[in-house]
């Protein structure tokens, strides 16, 4: 495969991730149809900025950076996870009880991604297009 090749495939798979992010995940039996959107809105818009960025440092010349828009949506969807390994359980009551009602969407979004069985079509393609991103991504950075 040729860098154009590559090129081209990171554009698709770039639009079609930032377009996914918006399509149903997942229906729950009281909420409904849920995206990624619904369930964590600023992550939402950090995933469509790293995919953006991808094709913008390509025009720019620098596709040994596309790893990082890469690595940039991977850190940003898991977050959650990553940020209840380092949470101390120092505390009362109360914080706890606000920490764990503001964060409880943002952990579904984490556990949601490590239950593909539960997906809606909207699921299956925002994965299929994550991944076809980031193989992308680092076949280009390293080619």
């Amino acid at each position: 495969m040729g860098p154009k090749i590559i090129d081209i495939a990171i554009y698709a798979t770039a639009a079609l991730l930032a377009v996914s992010v918006f399509l149903p995940i997942t229906s729950l039996p009281v909420i409904g149809d849920v995206s990624y959107n619904r369930v964590a809105d600023i992550e939402s818009y950090l995933v469509i900025l790293f995919c953006v960025s991808a094709p913008i440092l390509l025009f720019l010349d620098k596709a040994k950076f596309v790893v990082a828009s890469a690595a940039g949506v991977w850190l940003t969807l898991l977050f959650p996870a990553i940020r209840d390994l380092f949470k101390s359980d120092d505390g009362g009551f109360l914080s706890k009880a606000v920490d764990k009602a503001s964060g409880a969407m943002q952990d579904f979004a984490a556990d949601l991604f490590l239950n593909i069985a539960d997906f809606s079509w909207g699921g299956y393609v925002f994965l299929i297009a994550l991944l076809g991103f980031t193989a992308a991504c680092i076949i280009r950075a390293f080619k």
